[in-house]
C-alpha cells in the first residue's frame, strides 16, 4: 500500500501544473544581468495619468533565480493611474502557447491594484492590450498570462491567428489603479516566458 502511495505522490508531482510549466517554459527575462534593456517609455513620463518613477535590479524578491525587475510607482488614488515598463524586441511566438510573467507586490501593500501584458505586434504597430487584468496580492507571487493560440479571447480588438504571434514588437507589463488604493512604493517583476 505504502508502495502505491508513493507512485501516486510521484505521478501527481510529475504532472502539476509548476512542474510542467517549468519543463515548457522559455524564460526570456529573469533579470539575473540587469535590466536586459527593459526600459520606462518617454511617453509615459509625459502623460500624468502614468506615475512610474524609476527602474532598477533588486535583489530583494524572485519568482526564479535570485534577482528581479523592480519598478517604484506612486499611485496617488483617487483616479485612473498606471505603471508601465516595456521592452522593444522582435518576436516569433509560432510555436508557444502563452506568454506570461510574475508580478510581486511587497507585504502591507494596499490589495486593489492590478497588472496585465500588452504586446505591440505587426507593420502597423498595433497596440494590444489583455481583455482582462491580473489582481495583486501583497506578499505574493501572481503570475499574469495571455493565451496566443489562435482564436484566443485573451487580448482585445485583435483576431489571435499565427500572423499575431509571428511578429511581436514590444512587451510592456502594466500596474494600474482605478480610483483606488494609493500606493507609493515598489513593484518586483520576474520571469517573464512563454511556454508551449
Amino acid at each position: 500500500m505504502k508502495k502505491i502511495l508513493l507512485a501516486l505522490a510521484v505521478v501527481s508531482l510529475l504532472s502539476s501544473p509548476a512542474v510542467l510549466r517549468a519543463e515548457e517554459a522559455t524564460v526570456l527575462f529573469g533579470f539575473e544581468d540587469g535590466t536586459q534593456g527593459w526600459e520606462i517609455p518617454d511617453w509615459a513620463y509625459e502623460k500624468p495619468d502614468h506615475v512610474q518613477q524609476g527602474i532598477e535590479v533588486s535583489e530583494n524578491f524572485a519568482s526564479e533565480g535570485t534577482r528581479s525587475l523592480e519598478m517604484i510607482a506612486e499611485f496617488p488614488g483617487g483616479r485612473w493611474t498606471g505603471a508601465i515598463v516595456e521592452i522593444m524586441q522582435f518576436y516569433d511566438w509560432t510555436d508557444y502557447g502563452t506568454v506570461a510573467c510574475d508580478i510581486y507586490l511587497p507585504e502591507g501593500a494596499p490589495e486593489g491594484l492590478k497588472g496585465s501584458i500588452i504586446l505591440t505586434i505587426g507593420d502597423n504597430w498595433k497596440w494590444v492590450e489583455m481583455s482582462r487584468s491580473y489582481a495583486l496580492r501583497p506578499g505574493e507571487w501572481v503570475t499574469l498570462a495571455g493565451n496566443l493560440k489562435p482564436g484566443s479571447i485573451d487580448w482585445r480588438r485583435v483576431q489571435v491567428d499565427d500572423a499575431f504571434r509571428q511578429d511581436i514588437r514590444k512587451i510592456d507589463i502594466r500596474v494600474e489603479s482605478n480610483n483606488k488604493p494609493a500606493y507609493a512604493g515598489p513593484i518586483y517583476i520576474d520571469n517573464v516566458r512563454v511556454i508551449k
